[in-house]
């Protein structure tokens, strides 16, 4: 008897899963104290052997029940149940949780690299994010920079323009006047020289009446006169010895008078010529000064229109970096919005879910030791 009961202990015991159908007949009580006390037969081995292997699942599924509401794992306590139904109960329960455990493996395997794809989404969407606000940070600060200095360059353009135009009014108006001037100083010198020879040809007349008093260089034939050349004065008596040369003491007085006329008309003349100098010279560099005042602003309009559309080009090129900057914002909000929803948001985070699963894989592997403890 010892050696079957030997014999079946190292071959029959551990085989026994093999009898599958016969599951349900070999169901038997627990052997009684007295039975356990009394030397074992092959019929008392085969009992007990059967009553421990039908308590291993009972027992696997109250630790896994447990497991399951320690760690809060719905997949621990769906396999409970599944334990509690299973038909055969120690190979398909072994069978269930070494499933289980490859399954949350996988799952751990997955949800890891999908934390790399999460992360560097996430990674990439922040970035864009951030630098989509500081490019329309910079965009819009350019843009306000560029169009100030657009506003100012057309309101110096505008000045400047204003300023040529009051220049030209009084160059044009200076030109009036010069005209003017000029015509009335011609006009003036003109009369002084045709007084002055006017004079001139008096004095001559005078001086030379009073010099040589009716001195005759030919018969004279007065009108009224008779076939001899005799008029009545002739014919009347004598009363004057002398012959008559004029009022010699007043010629010195009409002579003076007309000296001083001719003295005032050359004078007018010269004094009417220097201004006209002074007049024509002042007006040149007048002109002079205008007009360089006029080229030096026209050269400024001319480099501030260039400014003017430069900074133009400039404001288009920030407002389509700003419009860029926008799609960027937006894809970069969506694609972390979608990120977050799939991996940020939710009941678990990732760290907690990775936490859980390995209490979950640990709690399967205390299970299975059960079944495996029982073999040794």
């Amino acid at each position: 008897m010892s050696d079957a009961t030997e014999k079946l202990q190292s071959g029959a015991v551990p085989n026994f899963g093999a009898n599958k159908k016969l599951v349900g007949l070999q169901k038997s009580g627990v052997p009684s104290k007295s039975a356990l006390s009394s030397p074992a037969t092959f019929v008392q081995i085969n009992s007990v052997q059967h009553a421990s292997k039908d308590a291993l699942v009972p027992r696997v599924r109250t630790f896994l029940a447990g497991a399951a509401e320690r760690i809060g794992s719905g997949a621990l306590s769906a396999l409970a149940m599944r334990v509690q139904v299973a038909e055969d109960h120690f190979v398909k329960v072994r069978g269930l949780i070494k499933d289980l455990i490859a399954k949350l493996k996988a799952d751990a395997k997955a949800e890891a690299t999908q934390k790399g794809i999460c992360d560097k989404g996430m990674a990439k969407a922040i970035s864009d994010r951030d630098e989509a606000n500081a490019k329309i940070e910079v965009a819009n600060a350019k843009i306000t920079t560029e169009t100030a200095k657009k506003n100012a360059l057309e309101d110096e353009i505008d000045t400047l323009n204003g300023q040529i135009a009051e220049l030209k009014k009084a160059l044009l108006e200076a030109t009036e006047l010069r005209a003017d001037d000029k015509a009335e100083n011609a006009k003036t010198i003109s009369m002084s020289e045709e007084g002055a020879e006017a004079v001139k040809l008096a004095l001559g007349i005078l001086n030379g009446f009073y010099k040589n008093a009716f001195v005759q260089t030919g018969k004279y034939v007065p009108p009224k006169s008779d076939r001899d050349g005799n008029t009545v004065g002739d014919l009347a008596p004598a009363v004057f010895d002398e012959k008559y040369n004029g009022a010699q003491a007043e010629s010195k007085g009409i002579v003076g008078i007309l000296e001083v006329i001719l003295s005032d008309f050359e004078r007018t003349t010269k004094k009417t010529q220097s201004d006209e100098k002074e007049s024509k010279e002042a007006f040149e560099m007048f002109e002079k000064d205008t007009s360089d005042d006029v080229d030096k602003k026209q050269k400024r309009i001319k480099k501030a229109d260039g400014e003017v559309a430069d900074a133009e080009a400039e404001i288009l090129d920030q407002q389509q970096a700003l419009s860029d900057a926008k799609d960027l914002l937006e894809s970069g909000l969506e694609a972390l919005e979608e990120l977050e929803a799939m991996c940020v948001k939710g009941e678990e985070t990732w760290e907690e879910r990775k936490k859980k699963r390995e209490e979950e894989i640990e709690a399967l592997k205390e299970a299975l030791a059960i079944f495996e403890d029982w073999q040794k």
